[in-house]
């Protein structure tokens, strides 16, 4: 009987069929692409590293701090930035921001110099800032609310 089976040409084709059909389940997975910047920034970021110099800020000089990003108008919009220090004092500002989507830039306006950052956002919950602030890179990674 295995003999017969396996001298079946019939049972070859089968087992062809079989394993083809089987073999198209496993395609990759279309992946979904990533919203617009513009979409992607609204809402509030905890920030979980503030690296600016090769210094580490929270843990040590800031316990906590999060920037909200309020949907634009257009290409701009407003933002708000919290931040509680070691100390306890803690501080808000609040300003303009314009957004570059072809660039994935964002440039922030408030009392002094504009500050310009590249900035990605991945998963819709991941940010990665990377900047110059008075001079010094800025790399800031963050996770949405």
């Amino acid at each position: 009987m295995k003999t017969f089976l396996l001298k079946n040409p019939f049972f070859y084709l089968m087992m062809f069929v079989l394993t083809a059909v089987s073999f198209t389940s496993c395609g990759e997975d279309e992946e979904t692409p990533e919203p617009p910047l513009s979409q992607s920034l609204v809402g509030t970021w905890d920030i979980d590293s503030y690296h600016l110099d090769d210094d580490e800020w929270i843990g040590t000089i800031v316990n906590s701090a999060s920037i909200t990003i309020e949907a634009p108008t257009g290409n701009s919009g407003i933002f708000t930035q919290e931040v509680t220090f070691a100390d306890g004092e803690s501080t808000s500002i609040s300003g303009r921001y314009v957004l570059d989507e072809v660039q994935q830039q964002i440039t922030m306006y408030y009392d002094g110099d504009p500050i310009v950052a590249q900035v990605t956002v991945t998963g819709g919950k991941k940010l990665l800032w990377d900047s110059l602030q008075d001079g010094y890179p800025l790399v800031i990674k963050a996770t949405k609310r």
